[in-house]
């Protein structure tokens, strides 16, 4: 509708009609009228309003309207007026609002996708945004929105692990999306000068991975720039970047319904995305070692470098898969544990298995 080509009005008043009537199907739905596998448009008003009597559907007169320049401009090829079109959108955009309201008992600004998310603490989190949305909470809407692109993507950009490495294990390089330049000690001595500047964007590798998942890229970074940065430290807890100009209340009044949605959108992406990815099951396996203090080498071979040595008193460690080893010395048995520092990460021999 706002495309200066008056071609797009066409297309314009279609969907609006098409919207308007997906929307009466699911009101239909919701007060339990009975439709005909055929229903002219006009008819939904009556059998709708014969269920929720005495209250009636508003705008009738302006939606039955819209319809005729539907049916003008699909199938007689007049071109229907901006300036009425402007209008319609208008009263569309003010039926959804009230019907939903006053009928639905939910608001429309956010009826969304939540549902169609994975359950977990992205879900969790957008519901929170959600309700504080309803309730006028636009700041806090802001944060949570931001929370959940930090939960599903700018987590895995967090260099906070290498603090304290000067030479970082190639393990831990491998697990870390950010830059190569600024995983180790001297970048964040260097750069590092409050909690937020430990999410260090590999933009080539964050766009690919937005494009993976079929998330607008534009929609991601207008969401970024509308809110503010925050990080999550190992004890779970969240430092926000009150930046003035993003909790601009004000300011936020006017993109809070675009944050909200948009955020919505690019979750549901990449859960979809990552729903239609067929894993085998994530189960824990684990080794029970003869003894204490048994080497794991950097490849299946006993030649090799020690990268770790088990630590004292322990006697089971997780274990993903085994092989045979490069000099055909045996099996070898690829352990994979990460709570220990630094972690237990290579192969052990079958000699040094229970």
């Amino acid at each position: 509708m706002k495309s200066v080509n008056d071609l797009y009005l066409f297309s314009g008043v279609n969907l609006f009609q098409d919207a308007v009537e997906a929307f009466l199907v699911a009101v239909a739905d919701f007060v339990a009228a009975t439709l005909a596998e055929r229903t002219n448009f006009h008819e939904y008003f009556v059998l709708i309003n014969k269920k929720i009597d005495p209250k009636e559907l508003p705008f009738k007169s302006k939606l039955l309207r819209l319809n005729r320049i539907r049916i003008d401009s699909k199938h007689h090829g007049i071109q229907p007026a901006r300036e009425e079109c402007q209008r319609l959108a208008l009263a569309v955009r003010e039926f959804f609002d009230e019907v939903s309201r006053s009928i639905l008992n939910v608001n429309f600004a956010t009826v969304s996708t939540i549902d169609l998310l994975k359950e977990g603490e992205t879900k969790e989190t957008l519901l929170k945004a959600r309700n504080e949305l309803d309730k006028g909470d636009v700041k806090e809407c802001a944060i949570s929105c931001r929370k959940a692109i930090y939960l599903e993507l700018e987590k895995d950009y967090d260099i906070s692990h290498f603090k304290d490495e000067t030479e970082p294990s190639p393990i831990l390089m491998a697990f870390s999306k950010a830059p190569f330049f600024v995983k180790n000690k001297k970048y964040i001595d260097e750069n590092v000068k409050e909690p937020t500047d430990y999410i260090v964007y590999d933009h080539t590798k964050l766009d690919q991975e937005l494009l993976k998942y079929g998330v607008d890229n534009t929609a991601f970074w207008n969401v970024c720039r509308l809110t503010p940065q925050l990080y999550r430290t190992k004890e779970d807890e969240w430092v926000v970047k009150h930046d003035f100009e993003k909790l601009d209340t004000d300011a936020l009044k006017d993109n809070i319904e675009y944050v909200f949605n948009a955020t919505v959108d690019i979750i549901l992406s990449i859960h979809v995305k990552k729903g239609a990815i067929k894993t085998s099951s994530h189960r824990k396996y684990y080794l029970e070692l003869k003894q204490e203090e048994v080497p794991i080498y950097e490849k299946a071979d006993t030649t090799s470098k020690i990268i770790a040595m088990t630590p004292k008193g322990l006697t089971k460690v997780d274990c993903n898969y085994a092989v045979m080893g490069l000099k055909g010395d045996g099996q070898y048995w690829h352990v994979s544990d990460f709570e220990y520092k630094p972690p237990l990460y290579g192969y052990i021999h079958s000699d040094f298995i229970k």
